[in-house]
């Protein structure tokens, strides 16, 4: 069946899913809405980002965004990533136990059930609050720079020798 794992990383691609065509969702975010760590948002992000199912965008005002590059985004996407792979143990199906040919076609339903759903609309359908407006934040407190001042220097020894006339 589907662990865990799978299914927190599915509740993250959502989330990043419903808020990112703006502006990209940072870790904290979504470990606020989720009640997750940020660590274990990370790294479960980071899967999804060497798997192409998220970006990721470094910096002030970074995060991750959908990374659905002329392709729709399937919840199977997600699930192949985190689950094992169906690898039989048995060469041939004398030697399978009684269960194993019900098992690959349930392994089989499961898998048409996720093709068919894509990430976007379980996204769309999702109930999750409106996102607000997050600024960007920085370990630095600047203070603002003063108004430019206009100074007309010098710019040529022609300059020079009209100012010195004038």
């Amino acid at each position: 069946m589907i662990s865990k794992k799978t299914v927190k990383a599915i509740e993250i691609a959502t989330v990043v899913a419903r808020y990112s065509p703006g502006q990209p969702v940072p870790a904290h975010e979504i470990s606020a809405l989720l009640g997750l760590s940020i660590s274990y948002i990370e790294v479960t992000l980071s899967e999804l980002k060497n798997h192409a199912i998220v970006r990721a965008y470094k910096g002030p005002g970074g995060g991750y965004q959908l990374d659905e590059k002329n392709r729709p985004i399937s919840l199977w996407d997600i699930v192949k990533i985190f689950e094992m792979p169906d690898t039989p143990s048995h060469k041939s199906t004398q030697d399978a136990p009684p269960l194993a040919e019900i098992e690959r076609e349930m392994r089989s339903q499961i898998q048409v059930f996720f093709e068919s759903r894509s990430l976007t609309d379980l996204a769309r359908q999702a109930n999750l609050p409106v996102r607000q407006k997050t600024e960007v934040r920085s370990i630095f407190k600047l203070k603002p720079l003063p108004p430019r001042i206009a100074i007309r220097v010098v710019n040529s020894v022609f300059d020079w020798k009209m100012s010195a006339l004038a």
